[in-house]
């Protein structure tokens, strides 16, 4: 049954269903990621400070050990100094973690960006059940993950090893060398095959960081029945949407009879067509449709257009072309500007006789 679901669920996941994954702090998430910055960031650190760091521990021994041999002997002035070197020792490697913990957080950012998720937090007593957890300990997905993890550190060893074995000649012509250019090269060599391990734990977090996206979305699809009930439930069943939609179609209708009044003429084909237009010389740079209608609504149109004595003209042509062509609210094209305007010549000239 379980494979059978899984197998339904073909649809994306919706961004409703996102939203709730995240308010319960379900994000993709990347453990390879985190771990990879901070290793790089420590490295590089190292590259760049390591011999100020080392430089600054060894005066720290000298001044323990060269020191006044009366601090020794009074456990409080012995106490001060612990005290003095433990808080120095401390500012002094703060900066470092401080940039570890900064990496590590950015690294996170990055994948999953910032999420407050306060479901997360409660307690969930599943979670520390011995049972559940010895479950979950055997797993078959914990089992995939401990061979994810051999997989890894063959893949680190094996970079490292082929490192080394590239660099067997360079350590047997060291003994050779001075002392001080013997403890140059070997840095440069550890420090060589750090950048070539960062380089590798990178990949392997840019893969895992590329799973756990698709991972995320595939875990969250859904299936089609939960698609439609989802729908259902943002925006009401079908009937209460058509409901919704006959109501809003007959309120856009009555905003346009209500325009009829203001046109200056109606023309129509002669009982299937008619369509309102309104032109003001003053503000309108084109005439406009303020209303349209077929068969009923175009009978509506016209006792409105009788009652206020807005002009009835019969075009039939023109009235077909402006009804199929010209949206309501919309100016007429420029194509239909002669034979609007021979019609709104002949109304006001007839208006002018009748003054």
């Amino acid at each position: 049954m379980a494979e059978k679901s899984a197998a339904e669920k073909t649809e994306q996941p919706t961004q409703k269903r996102l939203n709730k994954a995240k308010e319960k702090g379900q994000v993709a998430q990347s453990q390879e990621l985190p771990a990879a910055v901070s290793i790089v960031v420590l490295v590089m650190i190292l590259a760049l400070l390591a011999p100020t760091l080392l430089q600054w521990f060894i005066i720290q021994m000298k001044q323990g050990i060269t020191g006044e041999t009366s601090i020794f002997a009074d456990s409080k002035a012995f106490t001060n100094f612990l005290n003095t070197k433990i808080i120095s020792s401390t500012l002094a490697i703060c900066p470092i973690l401080a940039a570890l913990v900064a990496g590590s957080v950015l690294s996170c950012v990055a994948v999953s960006g910032l999420n407050f998720a306060p479901e997360a937090l409660n307690l969930k007593f599943s979670a520390i059940n011995p049972v559940k957890g010895f479950e979950r300990l055997f797993n078959i997905k914990s089992l995939v993950k401990l061979g994810v993890s051999v997989a890894k550190l063959i893949f680190v060893s094996t970079i490292v090893w082929l490192y080394l074995q590239s660099k067997v000649d360079a350590l047997a012509t060291l003994r050779w060398c001075w002392s001080a250019q013997m403890i140059t090269a070997i840095a440069n060599m550890i420090l060589g095959m750090l950048i070539r391990v960062c380089v590798a734990l990178l990949i392997i977090a840019a893969i895992d960081v590329v799973f756990q996206k698709w991972k995320y979305t595939h875990d969250l699809k859904m299936t089609k029945q939960e698609v439609k009930q989802e729908r259902r439930d943002t925006e009401g069943s079908p009937e209460v949407r058509s409901r919704i939609r006959r109501i809003q179609i007959e309120m856009a209708k009555k905003r346009m009879l209500q325009e009829v009044p203001k046109a200056n003429v109606v023309l129509v084909n002669p009982t299937h067509v008619a369509v309102a237009l309104r032109y003001e010389v003053q503000t309108m740079e084109a005439p406009v449709m303020v209303a349209k209608g077929a068969d009923q609504l175009a009978e509506k149109i016209r006792e409105i257009a009788r009652a206020y004595g807005v002009p009835i003209i019969r075009k039939p042509e023109l009235a077909r072309t402006i009804y199929s062509t010209v949206k309501t609210g919309d100016i007429i094209p420029q194509t239909l500007y002669t034979a609007v305007a021979e019609v709104l010549a002949m109304i006001y000239r007839l208006r002018h006789r009748k003054t």
